[in-house]
């Protein structure tokens, strides 16, 4: 693109796109242990550890294999066929039980995800510019959360069981297909045709960038074990909708530097805040700046890596960022996590954390700024000029 408008039928399909497989991935994370336990209740095994292993194994294989291998398959068929193969294994969870049956849906579901990750992402820089891209990603994240409170609030309100909660996965999963009714998803021929230098340094960069998300994620999964789960966990996902928008604006105004910083400050105080004093509030407040925090990075890793990359390699770019916090899930699936409390107190591996979100901005302030000083004082300037040009108008509407 080389205008910075964005084509409004393309950016709707694009969050059609990633809001269904999101939202889908946000609210199956939430209920996964409850579904596993309804389908395999005497195994508590395989609901703790088989199950989630299973299916962020097969998410992170097959996002790393299609980030170098989907460049060569067609991508609208390869979002159709992910999309109808999430729907179907989701739907299937209703109907088969046991844990065979299960370990291969399990299987079904994350290679779903992981077929279409790389690519539904890629198309969010795909279809917008840099200067825009920051407020595009805040969109799509506030979509997600959205539609994936809303999805947790209908289960909750009405009390809806475990069958009912995979059929509402299901829809939800659908409406991923309705972006392939509007967008083709071809890819640009000209990315075919034409070679563009692997450059090196981009990937050098984006490392400064990955060491903090990579933080985060180490962080977040070991918190699920360590902090007990309240009534208000779903405030965390309206947290994380409302600031991923705010994250969006500040990204485009400012740069992307700053959202993460502020992210690591706030996770880093909210760990401390459990730390010092374990109470029932510190947790609905460690909550609250969770939510905060995973809002912020959500939209500027959605953002970094088209920044960073060109259309060719893209979903490589994704794939590393995202694989990222995936592999954390993963490892905390397989890890007997709790047995770390056998060695150190919950509140002193709270504040350790804390400790490591702080030192993890040393390498932000290491990373070069990924959108452009003159985009944003292009803004700055646009921003100034209309403010100039409503001063006027009202005076002379005063006159």
């Amino acid at each position: 693109m080389t205008s910075s408008k964005v084509d409004k039928s393309k950016f709707v399909a694009v969050v059609l796109l990633n809001l269904g497989t999101l939202a889908w991935l946000f609210i199956l994370i939430f209920s996964m242990e409850d579904i596993f336990a309804a389908i395999i209740p005497n195994d508590p095994n395989w609901v703790g550890y088989v199950g989630n292993s299973l299916f962020y194994g097969f998410a992170i294989f097959w996002s790393i294999a299609i980030s170098f291998i989907g460049g060569r398959i067609n991508r609208r068929k390869l979002l159709f066929t992910s999309m109808i193969l999430g729907i179907f294994s989701t739907v299937l969870l209703a109907f088969l039980e046991g844990p065979f049956f299960t370990s291969i849906l399990s299987s079904l579901m994350g290679t779903s995800l992981g077929l279409c990750l790389p690519s539904m992402m890629a198309l969010v820089a795909d279809y917008t510019v840099a200067e825009n891209r920051g407020r595009a990603s805040g969109i799509v994240i506030l979509g997600t959360f959205i539609l994936a409170f809303a999805s947790m609030a209908v289960h909750q309100i009405l009390k809806l069981d475990i069958f009912s909660l995979i059929l509402l996965l299901a829809v939800v999963r659908s409406i991923s297909i309705f972006a392939l009714l509007i967008e083709k998803f071809d890819r640009p021929s000209t990315i075919d045709k034409k070679k563009t230098p692997f450059r090196l340094y981009k990937y050098k960069e984006f490392i400064f960038y990955l060491i903090p998300w990579m933080m985060f994620s180490i962080a977040s999964g070991l918190a699920w074990n360590l902090i007990p789960e309240t009534e208000f966990q779903w405030l965390r996902y309206v947290f994380i909708a409302v600031f991923g928008l705010v994250a969006g604006v500040m990204a485009d105004r400012f740069g992307r530097k700053q959202p993460i910083i502020i992210g690591l400050a706030t996770l880093g105080i909210g760990f401390f805040l459990i730390g010092f004093n374990p109470s029932e509030t510190s947790v609905i407040i460690y909550g609250a700046l969770s939510g905060i925090t995973w809002g912020l990075f959500f939209v500027v890793f959605l953002a970094v890596p088209g920044d960073l990359s060109l259309p060719n390699s893209r979903e490589k770019f994704y794939a590393l960022g995202y694989v990222l916090p995936l592999t954390a899930l993963f490892a905390i699936a397989i890890i007997p996590v709790p047995y770390l409390t056998d060695i150190l107190p919950k509140e002193t591996i709270a504040q350790i954390l804390g400790i490591c979100l702080f030192m993890a901005i040393y390498p932000v302030f290491r990373a070069k700024e990924t959108l452009a000083e003159s985009k944003i004082q292009e803004r700055k300037m646009k921003e100034h000029m209309e403010r100039v040009r409503k001063i006027i108008q009202e005076t002379e509407e005063g006159k």
